[in-house]
């Protein structure tokens, strides 16, 4: 059964490098058990297409913000266009994300929250929203969407679409 992945994408979902699935594969070394499982959880979820893929629901194009910008345009951008979220670059890399809740963490440690407005988005960034290509399935993202404000999708390596808890609700609304 063809999937649409390939090793590099594999080694990505399950924590190790290409080389080490091609090495897998031609049965060059014995993966640990651990690795194994994560393998077939990953390639399981595959099976589950029944309710769609993440690209079949993804948002683009997907609006940015660079992570030297001020919190005052971070915030105005999130507001203008009713996200709850912003994936964060550093030029074409995506470094963060930034999202009401991280602002509003920020808020409540300050006596005058406006002073925050002109500091870069660097300083209220998280993790960068997980990554995965537009051809898994959407079964297999709710449960990134249970740790993540966002899942950014991928084609051919390259973000491509973004996916929230709102996008999957508007799934079951429509159903």
């Amino acid at each position: 059964m063809k999937l649409g992945i390939n090793q590099r994408e594999l080694g990505m979902h399950v924590g190790v490098n290409q080389s080490t699935i091609t090495k897998i594969e031609n049965g060059k070394i014995r993966p640990s058990y651990e690795l194994v499982y994560s393998i077939f959880r990953f390639l399981e979820s595959f099976e589950d297409s029944s309710i769609g893929l993440i690209g079949d629901i993804q948002v683009t194009p997907v609006i940015f913000v660079d992570k030297s910008e001020k919190l005052r345009r971070a915030i105005s951008m999130m507001q203008n266009r009713g996200f709850k979220q912003l994936p964060v670059k550093d030029g074409e890399l995506v470094v963060g994300g930034i999202s009401e809740r991280s602002v509003s963490r920020q808020i409540v440690k300050v006596k005058d929250p406006t002073q925050l407005l002109n500091k870069p988005v660097s300083e209220f960034m998280e993790d960068p929203f997980p990554m995965v290509p537009e051809s898994t399935p959407i079964s297999w993202v709710t449960s990134l969407l249970q740790h993540s404000q966002a899942v950014l999708t991928t084609r051919k390596g390259r973000v491509f679409g973004i996916v929230t808890n709102a996008d999957l609700i508007k799934v079951i609304s429509t159903r």
